[in-house]
């Protein structure tokens, strides 16, 4: 089996869970002996009119600018070069510009869902203009005609199914895996400026701004928790900068609490989890949220107590499982688990010790590889619709 990953950013690109995902999959196929290129459909012919082929760990890298997918002309070129049998589609960007090509050239198309296109927060942002009613034209011929969907939720898939019109049995939940070999080698906590051993460290993990993330909800709930615990401090691991300074001058008298450290790798990603006391993640009740996002796979990995807001697959894979503590998304709630964390070891410990699990059954790499390769075998039985 040939796997081509299409992706609508760079590999490799930016350090977020968007662009690690296709990363992760690559490795993981490449460890079974799954042969496997990546086509980047670019929006913006930066490096010219032509085709590029580079290279990321000993994978080809094929780097085509919109005048080679818009027709579906440079796939079509990539599989005289380099013969593939399922196409990969990451994003609603990576799936919408393989689609002329897939059905030109009748290769079954697996679409993966990172989020719901017309339901992000910033969308009003964003906008509805021309650009956005053509990718949600073309989604829904995606839909219509993609052997396979994944979704990273249970709800996800509902809406595909239910709202999209996919039939149940062409869609399959898979969450945003992770290689727990990473987390399971011995190693040292990192050291972080500004954080000595009395300190209680609240961390969160990503982008700081993302409005589905929630991180200003966290940032209301800090002062309360550094007035019942002075020890405390809050790192955020994730950018940009200038973000980190406004929320400390919002915090005023407990601004010198908050650290934020950017530009940090996947690698010092895992020791830094280690020297955390809580995980947090505030995340808003939203259609955007319906996804699993990469985080939560950092976290369970990580085996630290979790604190999180109690909406979509979060109550299946943090509450029944007993791996997290769920709240309510408000600035009160949040920093009442934290409290709570932080003040009950017995608690604290019995949150980390269900992480392992969870992360075993439902984002190790390995065994998401197993659920990847029964969705590509089952897209290549039903072949191109």
């Amino acid at each position: 089996m040939r796997v081509l990953i299409v992706t609508s950013f760079p590999i490799p690109g930016e350090y977020d869970g968007t662009a690690m995902l296709p990363i992760k999959i690559l490795r993981a196929l490449r460890s079974r002996g799954i042969e496997v290129a990546v086509a980047y459909l670019r929006l913006r012919p930066s490096k010219g009119l032509a085709t590029v082929r580079e290279d990321f760990e000993g994978t080809p890298v094929f780097n085509i600018p919109p005048v080679g997918w818009v027709g579906g002309s440079a796939l079509l070129k990539i599989a005289r070069e380099w013969p593939f049998d399922v196409v990969h589609a990451q994003h609603y960007g990576g799936a919408t510009r393989a689609y002329a090509a897939c059905r030109r050239g009748r290769w079954p198309l697996v679409y993966e869902i990172h989020s719901l296109l017309g339901e992000e927060v910033e969308r009003d942002r964003l906008g509805r203009g021309p650009v956005f009613r053509t990718y949600m034209a073309v989604e829904k011929k995606v839909f219509r005609h993609a052997a396979q969907v994944i979704a990273l939720g249970e709800p996800v898939k509902q809406v595909v199914v239910e709202k999209k019109g996919v039939p149940e049995e062409r869609v399959s939940v898979i969450y945003p895996g992770i290689d727990l070999g990473e987390y399971e080698r011995p190693g040292e906590p990192a050291t972080i400026p500004g954080i000595t051993a009395r300190h209680e460290v609240i961390m969160y993990v990503g982008s700081i701004v993302h409005p589905n993330q929630g991180v200003p909800i966290l940032v209301e709930s800090l002062p309360r928790i550094f007035d019942a615990r002075p020890d405390a401090r809050c790192v955020l691991v994730g950018g940009p900068a200038d973000a980190g300074d406004r929320y400390r001058a919002q915090l005023g008298e407990h601004g010198d609490k908050l650290i934020v450290l950017t530009g940090r790798t996947p690698e010092q990603v895992v020791a830094l989890t280690r020297r955390a006391d809580v995980l947090v993640h505030p995340r808003l009740a939203c259609v955007e949220n319906y996804s699993v996002q990469s985080k939560l796979a950092v976290y369970l990995a990580a085996g630290r107590p979790i604190v999180a807001t109690d909406f979509g697959d979060y109550r299946q894979l943090l509450g029944d499982t007993g791996a997290g503590l769920l709240t309510e998304v408000a600035p009160g709630a949040i920093a009442d688990g934290i409290l709570r964390v932080l003040s009950d070891p017995t608690l604290a410990a019995s949150l980390a010790a269900a992480c392992p699990s969870v992360a075993c059954d439902h984002f190790a790499m390995d065994r998401n590889i197993d659920r990847y390769l029964n969705v590509y075998d089952r897209a290549m039985v039903a072949g191109p619709r």
